[in-house]
Parts: C-alpha cells; structure tokens; sequence
C-alpha cells in the first residue's frame, strides 16, 4: 500500500512539472548560402545562433533548439515552429529568432495596404534569389513570406495564453533598395554584408497563399525587426573581430543582464541602442506589439 500512494504522488508530481510553464526558445541562423545554387551572398546568420544561444541558457531557457545553415530549409523552419507550438503549455515564455536574408516578394493575394504592392519574406536555406535558379523553374516555393509565418506564430501565442508571451526577432532586409549616395560613408567591408537584395522577387506564376487571419487575442507578440521594410540591414564587426547581425548583437547586449521582455520592448520602444555604434545610421529598427 505505501509503494502505491509513493508511485501516485510521483505520477502526480511529474504531471504537475510537465505542465509548468517554460521559457523556450527556437533559433535559426543562416550565414553559408549556396551561391551558386540559390544567388545569395555568405553572410554570418550562423554567428549568431552561436552567440545567442549561451545566453539564453544562462537565463533560464530549458528548451532551444536550433537551426543552422542547411539545416535551415523551408521545411525544417516551418516543421521546428508546428513542434513548438505542440510543446508550448499556458505561461510559456517563448523567444524565436531568425537570422539570414530577406527579401520583398510580389503580394498576389493583395492583404497588404494598397499603397504596398509586397509581402515581406525570410530567406531559407533552399530559396533562391530569383526565378532564373533552379534551370528558370524556381517560383518562389522556398520563401517563407509573412501570409505564412504569421499563422505559424499566432499558434504558439494561442498556445502560451494570455499568461505567457512570444518574443520575435528578424535580423534580416526587406528592403527594396535605398539609394547608392546613403549608404556611401559607410565602411566598405560591411557593405560586403548586408542582410538582403534590393530585388524584390516576381515569380513566373501565381504565389497562392491564403490571406493571414489577424492575431486572436491571448500572449502579447512582441516582433522587432533590424531595420524598416524600405531599409537595408547591415552586419556589425564585434570588438572581438567577428561579424554579427545588428539587432542580435543588440539582443546579446540585452541577454547579458536579463531575459526580460519587457524591458527589451521599452528599451527598442525608447530608442536605447541609438548610441551604441551598433546600427548604422540608415538603418532604423522596428517594434509591433499585438495583444
């Protein structure tokens, strides 16, 4: 009778810690594209997992996962955020972060305002440039664009309730280009890394992608974003010599005394960074809330 009421409060007891709530976080980084396959440049997305990643471990987070490089493919990006939103229970703090290149990409299904004619988009490790890739047959599969990305999130933020909080990060460009005379006192070596294309992205056919429901209401969603959709994001050399991305080297700054996101909202809210060196001066980061 006694081993029976011990093996009970030990069942109750570990359904009791796996229903607690956890702090998680998912981190994809892409710096090695395949140039010849896809027509994007190296850049250093994979620096900032290895940087991030630490940090959110000393803080505090229990499940991170990440993905690097090739293993960063469309399918692998979209399947890592559906398991996370499985694992996620009421209270979850959670934190994704991306970092690669971006790219504007024609808006066919026409959800966004009609001053705007595209979608933003992150660039996986398997999409290419434009539609002269893969033998002139490529159509943009491989992007994941925002009518596809928000679902995804507002899973997770359904998931956490209203008691939880999801935090996201885009270290990347949707830039359709800023002028050559704007950016011509910067240094030419970080010029070599800028997290995007002034090329925006027509594929041959039709993207049929349905339009994106609006957030439901539950955990507030904090994104911030390294620079505006018009604007380029430029990599940042470390004192240590290593190029990182300029809104996760800020983030790493923030990690190093807390994983607190509010305090992370009010210091992108009152412009904290503006004085770091971190952020050239075309460059303006973003921050949207949704309740």
């Amino acid at each position: 009778m006694m081993l029976r009421r011990v093996f009970l409060l030990l069942l109750l007891l570990v359904m009791v810690l796996t229903g607690l709530a956890t702090d998680r976080a998912l981190l994809v980084g892409i710096g090695q594209y395949d140039r010849m396959k896809t027509g994007w440049s190296t850049i250093h997305g994979d620096n900032d997992v290895a940087l991030l990643q630490p940090l959110l471990e000393k803080r505090g987070f229990k499940d991170i996962v990440t993905l690097t490089n090739e293993q960063a493919t469309k399918a692998m990006i979209v399947e890592a955020l559906t398991a996370l939103a499985q694992r996620c229970v009421a209270g979850d703090r959670v934190y994704f972060h991306f970092s690669g290149h971006g790219q504007p990409v024609r808006d066919d299904n026409h959800d966004e305002e009609k001053t705007k004619k595209y979608d933003e988009s992150i660039i996986p490790y398997n999409a290419c440039r434009d539609s002269r890739k893969m033998n002139g047959t490529y159509t943009g599969q491989y992007h994941l664009i925002d009518d596809e990305l928000c679902p995804l999130l507002d899973a997770i933020k359904n998931k956490v309730s209203p008691d939880g909080e999801l935090f996201v990060a885009v270290d990347a460009c949707f830039s359709r280009g800023i002028q050559k005379d704007e950016i011509s006192d910067i240094d030419p070596e970080l010029l070599r890394y800028i997290r995007g294309t002034d090329y925006a992205f027509t594929p041959p056919g039709r993207i049929t992608v349905k339009k994106p429901k609006q957030f439901t209401p539950g955990a507030r969603l904090t994104v911030v974003t390294a620079c505006k959709e018009t604007e380029r994001n430029i990599e940042y050399k470390a004192p240590s010599g290593k190029m990182y991305g300029s809104l996760s080297y800020y983030i790493y700054l923030l990690l190093k005394t807390d994983a607190d996101f509010n305090r992370w909202r009010q210091c992108f809210a009152e412009k904290s960074y503006r004085n770091r060196g971190i952020f050239q001066s075309v460059q303006h980061p973003s921050v949207e809330v949704f309740p």
